[in-house]
């Protein structure tokens, strides 16, 4: 089944798309195919938002997303589904007095389900890259781990580089910075889709904490 764009899915959305090119897309759609249906449903919601006041923070990072699993789900199918972030060290309030600081390392917490994803990303030293480290845990079995899972490291939606957990459900990845950075985990008939926020750890080995 021929799929479309997200550039073209959008335009459809925001009624730019006339006549028979529109008439062959909605014909798509009426098909029933999952993917582009989820996508269209994402950018009418975001549209609807645009015209009313900023969306959420959750709201944009879904969009930001959906990039990621248009070609994940081309590329491995099944259902995909996006984990939550639940902490971000970035955003953690600050001691009281205290105005801002810095730290080397930004320690980031996704949730699906059971499923936990801790991240930690850090610059490596001497270069412009930085250095992802995480774990996979199912909350419900903390002591055992989830290994030999495969871990694909999307960057605008294409695979970079793939790998898969060790015995203690650990993975690493080195990239650059990135606006579009997700990981993409193969959990059986399933794929489980994280959008990394952009960073503000910059190259110096500092992460910028704002002011409270």
């Amino acid at each position: 089944m021929q799929h479309y764009s997200t550039s073209e899915w959008i335009d459809f959305v925001r009624q730019v798309t006339h006549g028979e090119r529109f008439a062959v897309m909605q014909k798509h759609l009426d098909k029933g195919c999952i993917p582009c249906t989820k996508e269209v449903s994402i950018w009418r919601g975001i549209m609807n938002l645009a015209k009313q006041e900023q969306p959420p923070e959750s709201v944009v990072r879904i969009a930001k997303a959906s990039f990621g699993m248009r070609k994940v789900a081309l590329i491995k199918g099944g259902e995909i589904s996006v984990a939550t972030l639940v902490m971000d060290s970035l955003r953690q309030p600050l001691a009281a007095g205290v105005r801002g600081s810095f730290a080397s390392v930004r320690q980031l917490l996704y949730k699906a389900g059971t499923v936990c994803i801790d991240l930690h990303i850090s610059p490596k030293p001497g270069s412009e890259s930085v250095l992802l480290v995480g774990q996979l845990l199912d909350s419900m079995q903390p002591t055992k781990a989830l290994s030999n899972i495969a871990v694909d490291l999307l960057q605008s939606g294409n695979s970079v580089s793939s790998k898969k957990t060790n015995a203690r459900g650990e993975f690493d990845f080195g990239l650059d910075a990135s606006e579009d950075t997700h990981l993409a985990f193969g959990l059986g008939d399933r794929t489980l889709l994280v959008p990394i926020p952009d960073g503000n750890i910059d190259m110096s080995g500092n992460s910028t904490y704002p002011h409270r």
